[in-house]
């Protein structure tokens, strides 16, 4: 691609648009859409080349960018997202209400956005603070606001002062959305990795929904980082 513009308007978006089009994979998009399950259109961009396009953005003109990004593709959407988590912590805050609340349609908009975001939580204050901030998550009517939630604790709040924190919260999600039962699931899968004790502890004491209970069983036994006696532990909670 061309170097990005020194100031984002709707004329130069759109231009940038246009050569994201130029840069599609047809066969990735048709691969991708089946993935997906989403309403979204997709270009047929692939993550890793999204991603360097991002940090591009963000050495120039990142809030001028946001300020235009489109959201009708399922690119443009990762892409703000991606974008927004290089911003400094305090501006991202609310990119990252947006992302939850509007913009992600789809688990791959979610996952890539959660998992994103080790820069922008890279001081101590500023993850302890996101923790507290985006609780208010849990009580969203929209089932992807949830997901986000769930998806961000996994990959940054699996730690020994948030641990039993999470696990209280992410057990008492009733939820029918499958996105959201899913998450549940592997979260507590990969709790039990990190903190085995812990999450049999919280898990026995929960009246968990029983598909859940099996999904975050069956993701648990298919870790190579479960022991092979915990897996046999784990395969008779079902019996």
């Amino acid at each position: 691609m061309q170097a990005m513009p020194e100031r984002w308007t709707p004329e130069t978006y759109n231009d940038f648009l246009a050569e994201l089009k130029q840069e599609a994979d047809e066969a990735y998009r048709l691969f991708n859409e089946k993935l997906l399950a989403s309403e979204l259109p997709t270009l047929g961009l692939r993550l890793p080349f999204l991603r360097k396009t991002a940090k591009a953005i963000a050495k120039g003109d990142p809030n001028g960018f946001l300020a235009v990004c489109g959201k009708t593709y399922h690119e443009e959407r990762l892409l703000y997202g991606l974008v927004a988590a290089e911003l400094p912590y305090a501006d991202f805050l609310p990119h990252s209400d947006k992302m939850a609340k509007f913009l992600v349609e789809n688990w791959a908009i979610c996952d890539t956005f959660c998992s994103s975001l080790k820069k922008v939580l890279s001081h101590k204050a500023d993850k302890a603070h996101y923790f507290r901030y985006i609780s208010v998550y849990l009580s969203s009517l929209n089932p992807w606001t949830v997901r986000v939630w769930l998806i961000v604790m996994l990959h940054h709040y699996l730690t020994p002062t948030t641990i039993n924190t999470v696990l209280t919260r992410t057990l008492a999600v009733d939820s029918d959305f499958y996105y959201v039962r899913m998450a549940q699931a592997w979260l507590m899968a990969e709790a039990w990795v990190k903190f085995p004790e812990e999450t049999k502890k919280a898990v026995l004491a929960a009246n968990l929904d029983p598909w859940v209970f099996r999904k975050f069983v069956q993701k648990a036994r298919e870790s190579r980082r479960v022991s092979d006696e915990d897996k046999e532990y784990l395969k008779s909670l079902l019996s």
